[in-house]
């Protein structure tokens, strides 16, 4: 939030859910921080994101250096997603996930150790399914006077929590119930972070808030003309849920630009012909892989630095965010 005698203003960094294609997202980030020259979270009042999304906003959020959090992808991608064995690989996939989270959550724990939600500076919103509820959970640093438990969780708990995505990672649990993708409620989080904003935060209607949006060259799940229209379960396979978060990607990509306008501003790219075998599965890591979500990131990242939108991102300066619980509490709140 800017001070002075004009609109109270809120910025939101929203870094939607991708698999191994957070690499991209990863990379436009170290490559903003570095034109910007101080960490990405001092410029926002709010971080969303949706599993790598979340990943990268609890990194983000913890003050881990942009480049580090893009190494984590680049140097750990295949234990991040590496494939149980052969059989799995195979037809192991239909009955149990394609990968064990054990690579990832070995991963977390380095960068992450035991610090928790509460440890946090910045204000994140984490997007979940809570499998034991079967509704969406929002895990929360405690930025409002209601918010009293997530803090107690630890940041590895939750990033594992947002990114189970189906098929590819088992179900989590966690102190607060069975969790799944957060994918399956918000791949791009950037409207929930908007209404984060205006319900919690500041709700004068004067009140400017503004959205970055950083996306993964999602591609989608489409139909060939050729393919049966009855399938079932086997059939489906990992491609329904390409479909879930590709649809959701658009649709808050139009609420988004009809709600506020000029004011959502989206670094994204479409994947050319060329590329789309690169970059089409969640958890493809190869060489071509890397390449071309590396590649596609730095130019997308010049681009955007380039956009006469990206501008008052690059000025604002958010005053220190108000907890009301956990070991950064700074206020008695109500």
């Amino acid at each position: 939030m800017s001070n002075g005698s004009g609109p109270r203003t809120y910025h939101v960094l929203a870094l939607s859910g991708g698999g191994y294609r957070g690499l991209y997202t990863a990379t436009i980030l170290a490559e903003l921080e570095q034109a910007l020259g101080r960490p990405i979270a001092s410029h926002f009042d709010l971080i969303c994101g949706t599993s790598a999304g979340g990943l990268l906003a609890l990194g983000l959020a913890s003050e881990i250096p942009a480049p580090e959090l893009k190494s984590l992808f680049e140097d750990q991608g295949k234990q991040i997603f590496g494939v149980r064995s052969w059989w799995r690989r195979r037809v192991g996939m239909y009955f149990k996930a394609k990968h064990s989270n054990h690579g990832l959550k070995s991963v977390l724990e380095q960068r992450f150790g035991t610090a928790t939600i509460g440890d946090l500076k910045h204000r994140v919103l984490i997007p979940a399914v809570n499998f034991t509820t079967g509704r969406g959970q929002f895990f929360k640093t405690p930025h409002h006077q209601t918010f009293e438990l997530d803090h107690r969780l630890s940041i590895v708990d939750v990033a594992l929590a947002t990114s189970a995505a189906p098929v590819y990672f088992p179900s989590v649990r966690n102190p607060r119930g069975v969790f799944v993708d957060g994918g399956l409620v918000g791949n791009a989080p950037g409207l929930f972070g908007l209404h984060e904003i205006r319900t919690f935060l500041d709700k004068d209607p004067q009140a400017i808030v503004r959205v970055l949006a950083i996306g993964t060259m999602t591609i989608g799940a489409t139909i060939s003309g050729k393919t049966s229209l009855d399938r079932g379960i086997l059939g489906w396979g990992g491609s329904l849920f390409d479909l879930v978060i590709s649809a959701q990607e658009s649709s808050v990509d139009y609420m988004l630009t009809q709600s506020i306008g000029e004011r959502y501003f989206k670094i994204d790219d479409q994947v050319t012909p060329q590329q789309s075998s690169d970059v089409k599965s969640l958890d493809e890591v190869t060489t071509a892989s890397t390449n071309t979500l590396r590649d596609r990131g730095a130019s997308a990242a010049q681009r955007a630095l380039g956009d006469p939108r990206f501008a008052p991102f690059r000025t604002h300066v958010p005053t220190s965010p108000i907890f009301y619980h956990g070991p950064n509490k700074n206020s008695e709140g109500v």
